[in-house]
């Protein structure tokens, strides 16, 4: 008898879009598909999404690859999720969604949290959570629907994020991983359970949340409505899996001490994976839950390719991202300018905390800024200096982890920001080190396959995680390796402390002006 070719799916529910891969179980990518969706930001720090439209993608992104290859249908072994990190959504007692899903961009906690700072020992909150104090943080989300929309909780059944919101659409059950929690600030790592203490101070009941399970859950059936309409088996196995960003290192077979990932998406992060919890003793760097003895440290920017966006909008008010005449997106034509333009702009300097700051700042009420401006400089000029902010933060981020962490041996990137040859080649310059580009453009989606497949393997094999880990990233081994220009390099290594000299200048300045808002 002639064993059938399996299949697994990977989904990424990202912040712009939901991504959907099909790979063979030997990890070989088939077919991938994706679909986009706004951020709703019509008022100062808000940032929003319309959870049923983010289900609806994913719905689409399955049924489109399983269309494609109809005759597999009950061939795909598994389905396993990725998702963005912090979102709150809340639900009344019959399921129907109270809010809009509040995701890690929304700015509006800023207050609070520096309140909470103020009044209480936020540093005793992350040694138990792992996760810095901010506003992105379903911690102050919470607090700040507590202060400003009581009504809402106190008709709350269950207060979620995006992926849990997914899943009971699927399921019918109420799951949340541990990778995803221990990014809440609500969860105790240390315990993998919520944290009663910070329920009080919050101000709900453990009742309100989601059952913590951890990252290889499996529910053997999906809801026999949904699978229809994503042309799947309804017994398709789903599983849980994690967060984005610890599912890239995965991905990406940056998983061991030393081994370092970034990825530059609509924000950023620098990840290293441990075998034990590390904390920072200042709270400025992330501990988050992969699997059993595996943690992801690091650092998120607010700010990546949405500078970029950003830019582009102000540049091209009326076009936005449009192509020209000639075949030319605006992106593509801001790189072209910034391309003939010296490393450090000329003396211009671009402080990119448009939407506040996670690392290194982790100030919720930060702004951007640019510094230096003179009448030579040029369009090419500000996009060379806001490219380069992004960068230089980023630089800043990684001095931090290797601080908690140890050095980075190797480091290999990923995200948006890839589309740019200029931009990736400042990113290698900057930092002075060889990176490596993974062939798998879809790590996320790659790493919760792998995840799949590592509690496959552990549970047919008895083999130990660590080695199961180990034969999954065989395949991440390959990719394309990025060198810097030494001369280059030097030149960054000059400009760089002044970079970060000024940085640390403007933040007095930054309070003062954030008063006449």
């Amino acid at each position: 008898m002639i064993r059938q070719q399996k299949y697994t799916i990977g989904v990424d529910i990202g912040t712009t879009s939901t991504k959907a891969v099909l790979y063979q179980e030997d990890l070989q990518l088939v077919d991938s598909t994706y679909v986009g969706y706004d951020i709703n930001q019509t008022e100062i720090g808000m940032a929003e999404q319309d959870p049923k439209a983010i289900f609806q993608a994913v719905l689409t992104v399955i049924r489109t690859l399983m269309e494609n290859r109809k005759e597999i249908k009950h061939q795909v072994a598994f389905i396993s999720f990725s998702s963005a990190m912090h979102s709150v959504i809340v639900v009344d007692e019959k399921d129907e969604l109270l809010t809009k899903c509040i995701i890690w961009a929304d700015n509006r906690p800023a207050q609070l949290v520096a309140q909470l700072k103020k009044t209480s020992d936020w540093k005793a909150l992350y040694r138990k959570t792992g996760t810095p104090v901010h506003a992105m943080t379903p911690l102050s989300k919470i607090m700040w629907l507590t202060e400003y929309f009581p009504d809402i909780l106190n008709k709350a059944k269950k207060i979620i994020g995006i992926k849990e919101y997914i899943l009971y659409q699927l399921t019918g059950e109420y799951k949340i991983d541990y990778s995803i929690a221990s990014a809440t600030g609500l969860f105790n790592i240390h315990e993998l359970d919520w944290d009663k203490d910070i329920l009080k101070l919050v101000g709900i009941e453990e009742s309100k949340l989601s059952e913590p399970v951890d990252v290889t859950y499996r529910w053997d059936t999906i809801r026999e409505l949904y699978a229809r309409e994503m042309a799947i088996d309804p017994k398709t196995n789903l599983v849980i899996g994690a967060s984005d960003g610890c599912l890239s290192n995965l991905g990406v077979g940056a998983m061991e001490p030393g081994q370092t990932a970034i990825t530059i998406g609509t924000s950023g992060a620098i990840r290293m994976v441990t075998n034990h919890i590390v904390l920072d003793a200042e709270g400025r760097t992330f501990c988050y839950y992969l699997s059993k003895n595996r943690w992801v440290i690091g650092g998120a920017v607010n700010n990546g390719g949405n500078v970029m966006a950003w830019l582009t909008d102000i540049l091209f008010p009326a076009e936005g991202l449009l192509v020209d005449n000639i075949g030319e997106t605006r992106l593509v034509q801001l790189n072209r300018l910034a391309e003939s333009i010296d490393p450090g702009a000329d003396g211009l300097f671009f402080l990119p905390y448009l939407n506040g700051e996670r690392a290194p700042l982790w100030e919720s009420e930060a702004t951007g800024s640019y510094i230096g401006l003179a009448s030579s400089h040029t369009t090419g000029h500000m996009v060379r200096a806001a490219m380069e902010g992004v960068l230089f933060n980023l630089y800043e981020v990684w001095q931090l982890i290797q601080e908690v962490g140890g050095p980075s041996k190797t480091i290999k990137i990923t995200g948006g920001f890839l589309c740019s040859p200029l931009w990736k080649q400042m990113l290698v310059d900057i930092f002075g080190k060889a990176m490596q580009q993974p062939v798998s453009v879809e790590s996320s989606c790659l790493g919760a396959v792998m995840l799949g497949n590592l509690d496959k393997e552990v549970t047919s094999n008895s083999a130990s995680q660590k080695d199961a880990v180990a034969v999954l990233i065989d395949e991440t081994k390959d990719g394309i390796w990025l060198h810097p220009n030494e001369r280059t390099t030097e030149k960054y290594q000059k400009i760089i402390p002044v970079y970060q000299r000024t940085a640390q200048e403007m933040s007095k300045f930054r309070k003062v002006i954030s008063e006449i808002k």
